[in-house]
């Protein structure tokens, strides 16, 4: 092949990727146009578009829905999920149990803080161990005992020289050698400095401690009983913030007490018969106090029974159970299921004359064996909701 041959087959080559090249171009130019149309099209079909407004909701079939109740026809197929039941008068009965604890009388209980400041340099008693009376619990090292001591030191020497003094003064009164009002002075300065001295061993003796040096104390148990809370250790720094150090109690005497919510107080009053039971053993007592505030912790009304414990077998802290006995007479008693609450008020569906299923308030007392008697809001013999109640609570909510 020739030279001439050979540069025109090159040159054919290289304008082989040049054509390819436009070819491509010109072939992009139609899609994007056609992407840029068709694009433009959806954006102006959607904004268009309206979306469906949802369905809606309607009671189901034989039911009309009000404020506060629900009418429900004779075919209504809510029917097989709701029952009536015929409010039956109630008799005095006990409670279901009600969890409890065992806790320690607070009347029989003494609560030692710090007299004065310092560092807890020995602990003598652990939590549950028994204590007599005068027993050392624990030591501290405290500059302020020093301070209180050395004032009483230097009040004893001022009324000292102050009885010098007037012994002098006495003396020279006595000879003429001053007048008689020097005496007076003298009185008076010795009487201010035997009041600084009974004052100074006032404020030691309010201590109530034992001496364990110059700058420590030592506290002592002020009854018998048992320690029933520490709240220090060795080394501790201590103030007088009035916070409790360690509470010694006597349990010959306890506290069971029960939580129970607002509603379930019902008529339960002081005085009402108790039955607590530990295990297998059951003690009967009388209920000592119900609160008249709720608990700010708890959200519950504490009811407390008050029991003997000669033997020391009630621990405190220990759980336990109570059943009360109401005898707060009250008209009907429902079954547990036809009763609901919001948390501040007790409600059920009574039956009224024109056959609505209506929301009723009622006042109720403690329950038992499922049923919970009704002290006011619904007669004997009125037809109420018995079962599925909470259906018809669900549909007001949804209706309203």
């Amino acid at each position: 092949m020739s030279d001439h041959d050979d540069s025109h087959a090159s040159e054919s080559e290289s304008t082989v990727p040049e054509r390819r090249s436009g070819s491509a171009r010109a072939l992009r130019i139609p899609v994007i146009v056609a992407c840029l149309v068709v694009g433009g099209g959806a954006v102006l079909l959607a904004r268009k578009y309206h979306r469906p407004d949802p369905p809606i909701e309607t009671a189901a079939p034989g039911m009309t829905v009000g404020k506060d109740s629900v009418t429900l026809s004779a075919d209504a197929p809510m029917w097989s999920a709701i029952k009536l039941v015929s409010a039956a008068p109630a008799a005095p009965h006990w409670s279901d149990a009600v969890p409890a604890r065992i806790v320690f009388d607070e009347t029989l209980t003494s609560r030692l803080g710090a007299p004065l400041a310092g560092r807890i340099t020995a602990v003598n008693v652990e939590r549950g161990q028994h204590v007599k009376a005068g027993q050392a619990l624990y030591s501290v090292s405290s500059p302020n005992l020093a301070e209180l001591r050395g004032d009483l030191a230097r009040a004893n020497v001022q009324a000292s020289t102050e009885k010098v003094n007037l012994d002098r003064v006495q003396a020279l009164v006595d000879a003429g050698s001053i007048p008689a009002k020097e005496l007076v002075t003298a009185k008076q300065q010795l009487t201010e400095a035997t009041l600084s001295v009974n004052l100074a061993n006032q404020k030691l003796s309010s201590l109530r401690v034992a001496r364990a040096g110059e700058a420590a104390f030592t506290v002592q148990a002020p009854r018998e009983g048992v320690v029933v809370e520490k709240n220090i250790s060795v080394g501790q720094e201590i103030g007088t913030t009035g916070e409790s150090l360690i509470a010694i109690a006597d349990l010959s005497t306890v506290w069971v007490v029960a939580d129970l919510f607002e509603n379930d107080v019902g008529g339960l009053v002081a005085g009402a018969k108790a039955k607590v039971t530990m295990g297998t053993t059951d003690v009967e007592g009388v209920v000592d106090q119900v609160s008249a505030i709720v608990d700010p912790d708890r959200h519950t009304v504490p009811v407390r029974v008050k029991l003997a414990n000669p033997t020391g077998d009630l621990r405190p802290n220990a759980y336990a159970e109570i059943r009360f006995f109401d005898t707060q007479p009250a008209k009907v008693a429902l079954p547990a299921e036809a009763v609901l609450s919001d948390g501040a008020t007790s409600y059920c569906y009574a039956k009224t004359k024109d056959n609505a299923l209506k929301r009723r308030n009622i006042t109720v007392g403690t329950p038992s064996d499922g049923k919970i008697p009704v002290l006011e809001g619904i007669e004997p013999g009125e037809q109420v909701v018995g079962q599925g109640a909470i259906l018809l609570d669900n549909q007001i909510v949804l209706e309203n």
